[in-house]
């Protein structure tokens, strides 16, 4: 599966008028999902799926007037980021 079919699989779980209140089932749930339309799509690799949800997750699924609106797009960010330079204050 590709990186932005699995995105808007993620946000098609949550209808607006709905309130998610277990987020830890819930992101099992998710976890499943993904791993079920990957074998549903006759996927050659092992298949594992780790979802972590985050506050910002967890908020939209609490909020009752949340919709998702199909307007996901996932990038991949060439360059890595080198941060054994950064230096904490």
């Amino acid at each position: 599966m590709e990186n932005d079919e699995i995105m808007k699989m993620i946000w098609q779980f949550k209808n607006k008028g709905k309130i998610i209140n277990n987020i830890h089932l819930y992101s099992g749930n998710i976890a499943d999902a993904v791993i079920k339309q990957s074998m549903k799509k006759m996927s050659a690799d092992n298949v594992t799926a780790i979802f972590i949800s985050f506050h910002n997750f967890e908020n939209k699924m609490r909020d009752i007037d949340f919709e998702y609106k199909n307007n996901v797009e996932c990038t991949l960010i060439e360059d890595e980021i080198d941060t054994s330079e950064v230096k904490i204050k």
